[in-house]
């Protein structure tokens, strides 16, 4: 079978994460003739619950697409000269910029709704969420369709539309491929362990009112803000440092490097299911909302998208006790 789709997991913690990708991936293949694997690379869950996982998985799904999509299981532990190759690698990256997938519509439209609901605001007008995320009709209408299919929506007459919060999922949103573009840090290999703790008293001076750069353009969100807003929140501590970039639509690229000003040993993590220290989800819409009433002199994120976070993380309880506190 030839591969013109491949995924790598590294250490992969729970079958919950495993089924998000499998489904993604057969949500991929559901559109085209192309094959693709899977590739599992040093997991934290044992092998057998893995091939188990995998042989319930291909039970359900259609003959076509599993026929089409195969598993991998391999370590990679570097030798000591793979380790050195791999150190230059990472000392050639640091100054470079990742490469940006195109915007994803649905999320950007299921963000807006999540928005209004929150606020509140009733039924959106199509052509508030067009005007709102600054695309033509084309794209948002179709956005809407493919939520319409899968259910999310709430209510569409055609012109006005809705849905409720509480019924999404991370699992769901995986699913439905939902999820704008999240860019993980991780720390490099020998480079000094900050606690998000650590991180976030670094953040919050780069998020007030002198910002520069790509730190003008971004705003604190997770558990962080959740929990200044609502004190009665069940949360406990910081597992990550949530940040929200507003990225135009047409860009290409995004700075790394403006992340190393919170630990020099930050680097970027392809693995989207790889636990990271720090998450900066990005927003591709024209509506540029930034909060300074929330936390005293730190820019935060609308609260679409502190809930949104919230769901990413599985903390779908606290989300809708936080969504309940936050509506007018």
């Amino acid at each position: 079978m030839a591969v013109s789709l491949a995924r790598v997991l590294r250490n992969l913690r729970n079958t919950r994460d495993f089924r998000a990708e499998l489904l993604n991936m057969a949500a991929v293949l559901a559109g085209n003739e192309q094959s693709a694997v899977i590739q599992v690379e040093d997991p934290a869950i044992s092998r057998e619950t893995i091939r188990e996982e995998w042989s319930r998985f291909m039970t359900v799904i259609r003959p076509a697409i599993a026929d089409r999509l195969s598993l991998e299981l391999a370590d990679r532990t570097p030798s000591p000269v793979a380790n050195m190759g791999v150190s230059r690698r990472i000392a050639a990256n640091k100054s470079q910029t990742i490469s940006l997938e195109r915007p994803n519509y649905r999320a950007e439209v299921l963000r807006l709704l999540v928005g209004a609901h929150l606020a509140n605001d009733g039924i959106w007008s199509v052509k508030n969420l067009i005007k709102k995320i600054g695309a033509s009709q084309t794209p948002i209408r179709q956005a809407l369709q493919d939520l319409k299919r899968s259910g999310v929506l709430h209510n569409w007459s055609g012109t006005h539309v809705d849905l409720l919060p509480e019924s999404l999922t991370a699992e769901l949103l995986a699913k439905l491929q939902v999820m704008p573009q999240m860019l993980r840090f991780r720390f490099e290999r020998g480079a000094q362990i900050r606690t998000p703790v650590e991180l976030m008293d670094r953040a919050l001076p780069l998020l007030g009112q002198s910002a520069k750069g790509a730190w003008a353009k971004m705003a604190l969100s997770g558990t962080a803000v959740a929990q200044a807003e609502v004190p009665s929140l069940d949360l406990f501590g910081v597992p990550r440092v949530d940040l929200v970039a507003f990225v135009p639509r047409d860009a290409k690229t995004f700075d790394a490097q403006a992340l190393r000003k919170l630990s020099d040993g930050l680097e970027y993590e392809p693995n989207v299911l790889a636990t990271a220290p720090v998450v900066v989800t990005l927003v591709r819409a024209d509506e540029r909302e930034m909060r300074t009433a929330v936390m005293e002199g730190v820019r935060c994120a609308p609260s679409m998208d502190v809930f949104l976070s919230l769901i990413d993380m599985n903390l779908r309880q606290q989300a809708a006790k936080y969504a309940k506190a936050v509506r007018p």
